[in-house]
């Protein structure tokens, strides 16, 4: 799936800004997060592919690779909370769903 071409669409290093990032050290990481997010988006918004980034899916798509980033220390979806445990990320974002979703085309099967 190829990555959108538009403008306006985040970089890694604009991604690094937004989430406070100062080393290079997960570079590579925030990449790929980055254009997973990416190409997910175009594969369900596919007149995203070639358009400028609208705000609204500038911002989901920067809290969507936020949370991938946050998964790579939680593969099973659990994560510790310092002094009340655990806690579940959850599957699905609705903050990233509501954004998207005037953009989304239906799946029909």
């Amino acid at each position: 799936m190829p990555l959108p071409t538009g403008l306006n669409w985040p970089t890694v290093d604009e991604y690094k800004d937004w989430a406070r990032i100062r080393d290079t050290s997960d570079d590579v990481a925030i990449d790929q997060a980055l254009s997973a997010v990416m190409e997910a988006i175009v594969a369900r918004a596919p007149t995203l592919a070639v358009a400028d980034c609208p705000q609204d899916v500038l911002y989901a798509t920067l809290l969507w690779t936020n949370r991938l980033l946050s998964r790579r220390n939680s593969p099973d979806g659990i994560v510790g909370v310092a002094d009340l445990g655990v806690a579940t990320i959850s599957r699905q974002d609705r903050d990233v769903l509501q954004l998207l979703s005037p953009w989304l085309e239906p799946v029909l099967s």
